[in-house]
């Protein structure tokens, strides 16, 4: 069986930070996607979820001063879990999702 780490989201860029690592480029940003769904009693629901993206500079990547918040965004990758220890000592575990292409995308979101 072959295994497979792979994710697409598409939606809106939260926050975006752009720092340098040595001499590579990196950008952390979220991004928010939408679920919509009627609960039990038939009420329309959107459910928001924040994703953490980082992205390495590359050529499958965009500018990353394109990388603002409200701006849509596609991003192709796979997921990472990051574990670490809070400033309370309390063993901790982000996933994130470590871009592989980031698109910025043109116009309203559907």
């Amino acid at each position: 069986m072959e295994q497979l780490n792979s994710v697409i989201l598409r939606g809106i860029i939260g926050n975006a930070r752009i720092q340098n690592i040595g001499d590579t480029e990196m950008a952390r940003f979220s991004v928010a996607t939408d679920h919509a769904f009627k609960n039990r009693s038939g009420e329309a629901v959107i459910e928001t979820t924040w994703h953490q993206v980082t992205a390495f500079k590359s050529d499958r990547m965009p500018d990353f001063t394109t990388l603002v918040r409200g701006a849509g965004v596609e991003v192709k990758g796979r997921l990472r879990n990051n574990r670490y220890t809070d400033s309370n000592g309390v063993e901790r575990t982000m996933t994130e999702i470590l871009a592989s292409q980031v698109s910025v995308l043109g116009g309203a979101l559907q």
